[in-house]
């Protein structure tokens, strides 16, 4: 991309809004999908995160909100003694 502090930027302003786990994900799946050319022969992290990520984003996104619901409804479901109880 420009230069390193233009990577550093965006690769601290990515994780201050997202946090590790989502950017882990966002940069597994983009170097699953990359394939090199000549023009680019490998991904930046600012390249990543300035064009690739608005693509992946969202269903990573989904899917994090997806198991977080998850975890919460196994969590927050009634125990057995409040179920006999009520039979």
């Amino acid at each position: 991309m420009r230069n390193w502090s233009f990577e550093q930027a965006v690769i601290k302003r990515n994780l201050t809004q997202y946090g590790g786990e989502v950017l882990r994900e966002v940069f597994d799946e983009a170097f699953r999908e990359y394939k090199p050319t000549r023009d680019y022969p490998q991904l930046t992290a600012g390249f990543v995160l300035s064009y690739v990520a608005s693509r992946l984003l969202p269903r990573i996104l989904a899917e994090k909100e997806a198991r977080e619901r998850r975890a919460a409804a196994e969590v927050s479901g009634p125990s057995a003694g409040e179920v006999a109880a009520w039979l």
